[in-house]
C-alpha cells in the first residue's frame, strides 16, 4: 500500500510539471525514449501524446510496471528492472525526471553509467531536476536538500555538481533549460 500511494504522489508531481517541460524542450528529433525510473509513465505518456512520431520505454520496478501497465498503448513499452542491476534498453534518448537527487554521489555515479552502458552515440540524457542557484540567496531547494539528506542518501546539487557526475559517467553537459519552479532540464550527450 505504501509503494502504491509513494506511486501515486509521484503522479501528482509530475502532472504539475510536464506542460513546463513539453513547453521547453523538443522531444521529436528522438525515435525511441526511454524514462528511466519513471513510475506511472505520466511523463513519458505527456511526451509521447505531444510527439507522434516518438516511441517509448517505461523502465522501472516491477510492482511499478504492473501498476503503470493498466493502460496499453502500442507506442509504449515496458521494462522492469532495477537500474543498479540490470540491462537497460537501448534508446536514442533517455529520460530522468527527479531520480539522481534521491542517492548519493557514489549511487548517482552507479545509475549513470548504467545509462551509458546501454545508450549508443549520439544518444541523449535528459535529467529533470531542481538545482541549487551558484549564488548564496535564499531558495526552497536548499530546504528540499536538508529533508533529503536527513530522510534518504540523496541530495540537492548545483549545477557544477551535475557537470561533475555527468562526466564521471561519460556525459557532456550541453545545455541546461529552465522549465520554472526552479525545474531544469540538463540535456547531455554520450562521449
Amino acid at each position: 500500500m505504501v509503494k502504491v500511494r509513494f506511486n501515486d504522489a509521484m503522479t501528482g508531481k509530475t502532472h504539475g510539471q510536464a506542460a513546463g517541460i513539453l513547453a521547453a524542450y523538443k522531444f521529436s528529433d528522438f525515435n525511441t525514449i526511454a524514462d528511466i525510473g519513471g513510475g506511472n509513465g505520466h511523463l513519458l505518456r505527456a511526451v509521447l501524446a505531444a510527439t507522434p512520431n516518438l516511441q517509448g520505454v517505461l523502465f522501472d520496478l516491477p510492482h511499478v510496471i504492473e501498476q503503470a501497465s493498466a493502460v496499453a498503448s502500442d507506442r509504449l513499452k515496458f521494462q522492469t528492472g532495477n537500474f543498479f542491476e540490470d540491462t537497460l534498453p537501448v534508446c536514442d534518448a533517455y529520460l530522468m525526471m527527479q531520480i539522481l537527487h534521491d542517492w548519493s554521489d557514489q549511487e548517482s555515479d552507479q545509475i549513470l553509467k548504467a545509462v551509458r552502458r546501454s545508450a549508443p552515440p549520439p544518444a541523449k540524457l535528459l535529467i529533470v531536476e531542481w538545482m541549487i542557484p551558484e549564488e548564496s540567496k535564499p531558495n526552497w531547494t536548499l530546504f528540499v536538500d536538508l529533508i533529503m539528506l536527513g530522510e534518504l542518501t540523496g541530495k540537492e546539487r548545483t549545477r557544477v555538481e551535475f557537470e561533475k557526475l555527468l562526466s564521471e559517467a561519460g556525459f557532456r553537459l550541453d545545455h541546461v533549460i529552465d522549465v520554472g519552479f526552479n525545474t531544469f532540464i540538463l540535456e547531455s550527450s554520450v562521449v
